[in-house]
């Protein structure tokens, strides 16, 4: 009998948990819960990232298309219409707003060059100085108050290029180049993110993408000087590498506009007068005065760029100035840091691996 209750007491005393006990159990949930957080918050940035990058591969192939017709016609003998009314006030033109009469002497090749630069800014515009057409009918055709296109709105101009984009894309028929229409997108794909009744593309976290077309900024951060693959790397995946040769051009000091290098030659030849066109200066020049003709300058002379689309990606931060700020270069894709800040490297453009592009 003595054995038995001795038997019985023991299993009294281990029917329940010490405090240690308890608490490892408790630490263990914890740190079931923490991972499982951790797993559904990582599946879900996986699936804002693939969205991201079939948004980002769509508008891509959409504007790819409408830039190469728009190329196209420039080649054909349509290109007259646009082009030579355009040369005969070009010249006169650079000498009202500039207030030098040495533009007179700027040779024909040129003034095509700086013509079909213009006629490219207007019909892909980013921000409010680049094409006064396409800002009215944008607040005609979404029925918003005048200006509304291209001012800062609610986000502090966050969706402003994103929303010149989608317009050019959907609904713009200059050129006579067809819209793809509306009905393209879905709502997971567009939204009016800072609600002023225009619409721009979004990625995958609700966020607007930016849109730069003279993206130069990114490959000499400092205008004239040394080529910064390590800057333009962040955005441009498979750049060409420095050349060998000394004498071999370095392809990333190209202007896609200029591949013979004819605005070069003719700033030599001119003393500079060319390169006053171009921007190596802190800001880029813009007139606000809705009057003005001549609405602002054009990229880093003798510079590769290609139109870039871009998602900040998970974290929010873009590591460019914005594409309509002009006082910090956003214009052209100016980087807030050189080298770039860690931010960057999480961001989906058009021509990186995570958005399939090149």
């Amino acid at each position: 009998m003595r054995r038995l209750q001795a038997d019985q007491d023991i299993r009294t005393r281990r029917n329940g948990f010490t405090i240690v006990e308890l608490m490892m159990v408790v630490a263990i949930l914890l740190f079931l819960i923490a991972t499982s957080a951790f797993v559904v918050r990582n599946i879900g940035n996986k699936a804002r990232e693939k969205a991201t990058m079939a948004n980002i591969v769509k508008v891509n192939g959409l504007l790819s298309q409408r830039i190469q017709a728009f190329q196209k016609l420039l080649e054909s003998k349509r290109s007259d219409k646009l082009i030579q009314p355009r040369l005969s006030s070009k010249r006169g033109q650079l000498v009202s707003e500039l207030g030098d009469k040495k533009y007179y002497s700027l040779t024909d090749p040129i003034i095509e060059i700086l013509v079909r630069k213009d006629l490219f800014r207007e019909n892909f515009p980013q921000f409010v100085g680049d094409s006064k057409r396409i800002n009215a009918d944008m607040d005609t055709k979404a029925g918003v108050a005048s200006g509304t296109a291209g001012s800062l709105g609610s986000d502090g101009g966050l969706s402003i290029s994103s929303e010149y984009l989608y317009f050019i894309l959907t609904q713009y028929d200059g050129l006579g180049i067809t819209p793809v229409g509306e009905d393209a997108f879905s709502t997971s794909e567009v939204a009016d993110t800072d609600g002023d009744g225009l619409k721009e593309f979004i990625d995958g976290w609700g966020r607007p993408l930016r849109f730069y077309h003279w993206p130069s900024r990114l490959f000499r951060p400092y205008g004239v000087g040394a080529i910064r693959r390590d800057v333009a790397g962040a955005f441009f995946i498979g750049l060409p590498p420095v050349p060998t040769s000394s004498s071999e051009r370095d392809p990333l000091e190209v202007d896609p506009d200029d591949p013979l290098g004819r605005l070069a030659n003719e700033n030599s030849r001119s003393g500079g007068l060319v390169q006053s066109l171009f921007n190596d200066s802190a800001s880029y020049y813009y007139d606000t005065d809705p009057l003005t003709v001549f609405p602002c300058e054009y990229g880093v002379m003798d510079t590769y760029s290609l139109p870039l689309i871009v998602s900040a990606g998970e974290d929010g931060i873009l590591g460019i100035y914005e594409p309509h700020d002009f006082a910090n270069n956003g214009v052209l894709a100016q980087p807030i840091a050189v080298p770039p800040v860690e931010g960057v490297f999480d961001n989906i453009t058009n021509h990186n691996q995570r958005a399939g592009g090149r």
